[in-house]
């Protein structure tokens, strides 16, 4: 499978403001995207507002404890309900005052005596929780998640990862497509040019294998590196985005919101076990690493991102070292259509 194959992407889809629209009322919605770790929902009443994709959602704690998302956005006049977090029973517009139960019910409207409130809950959306994440899934259609990442559960550990906490987080606003970001996180070939002093003498590029990856994620393995360990990267359809470190016990996650067809908001997320991330000097050590191995990949990205807008650019053959981007490509060309089976 090559990006040449029938169907594949083509360089308008990485700049169009047309294309980007499609993705935003098609594959951002079939897919489950992880919006923020357990943690930052903890106890009951517990609400975080997070974007999944282009949509603003709204993460809260029900009582019964399993996690839910709602629209973030009120049913008067359109206000964002909640900035950050907050907690509490009810959820409540600072506009108008209308409230809201947490489960989208609409509560209270004052001063709307006699006027018809049909409609006005909140949209919900399904939810589901994974390894000490929260996923959201707009068009409430998806596979169930633990189906789908059951394959992945061996190598990733999500058991493990759950009891993991937030060690460090690094934000950034990046002028590029959303699938560049992905691209270049699921392929280490570019370690030989980008990375070539830091990360290609630990986990050479020549050497990486997503032969395993399949229509749903990819998985992109390294050899062993005497001192450093293993380094394992999981791509889940659409931008779920893990780099996994063993025996070094670290996670890096990548947070990606995108905000149009050339511009995407970045948080790089840091996970350890509790006892690591307490150790500051540890935390300002793995940060100071990846944000390293980061500001090698800004300008590969920026320069692709201009490549794209060239009238002759052109996505050319792949290498086998890419194969999970092939099936990435394919995923997201039939996802965008809205094809079936996406």
């Amino acid at each position: 499978m090559t990006a040449t194959t029938a169907g594949a992407l083509t360089p308008a889809d990485y700049v169009s403001a047309v294309a980007f629209d499609r993705e935003a009322r098609g594959l951002f919605a079939v897919g489950w995207i992880a919006v923020c770790r357990s943690e930052e929902v903890a106890g009951a009443g517990a609400q975080k507002a997070v974007m999944a994709a282009t949509t603003p959602v709204l993460i809260v704690r029900l009582p019964n404890g399993a996690a839910a998302a709602l629209s973030n956005v009120c049913r008067h006049r359109a206000l964002t309900l909640v900035e950050g977090e907050t907690t509490g029973m009810l959820v409540r517009c600072p506009y108008h005052l209308w409230a809201y139960g947490l489960d989208g019910k609409l509560e209270a409207a004052p001063f709307m005596d006699g006027v018809d409130l049909t409609g006005c809950d909140l949209p919900t959306y399904a939810a589901a929780e994974w390894g000490g994440w929260v996923f959201v899934n707009l068009d409430g259609k998806a596979e169930p998640l633990a189906a789908l990442m059951a394959p992945l559960a061996a190598d990733i550990g999500p058991e493990r990862l759950a009891g993991w906490t937030v060690g460090f987080r690094l934000g950034f606003e990046h002028d590029w497509n959303w699938k560049v970001m992905v691209e270049n996180f699921s392929e280490s070939y570019h370690h030989i040019g980008a990375h070539r002093d830091t990360l290609q003498p630990l986990w050479p590029g020549g050497q990486s294998d997503s032969s395993a990856s399949t229509d749903r994620w990819i998985e992109l393995r390294h050899t062993d590196h005497p001192d450093a360990g293993t380094l394992n990267v999981f791509t889940v359809f659409p931008f779920f985005m893990l780099a996994l470190s063993d025996p070094g016990e670290s996670a890096f996650w990548y947070r990606m919101v995108p905000l149009g067809p050339e511009r995407i908001a970045l948080e790089i997320v840091g996970l350890f076990p509790p006892e690591v991330a307490e150790f500051t000097e540890a935390m300002e050590g793995a940060k100071a690493q990846i944000l390293a191995v980061h500001m090698e990949d800004i300008p590969m990205c920026e320069r692709v991102q201009a490549g794209l807008r060239a009238p002759d650019a052109m996505l050319g053959p792949l290498s086998p070292l890419e194969a999970g981007l092939a099936r990435f490509r394919a995923w997201a060309s039939r996802a965008g259509r809205g094809d079936q089976g996406a």
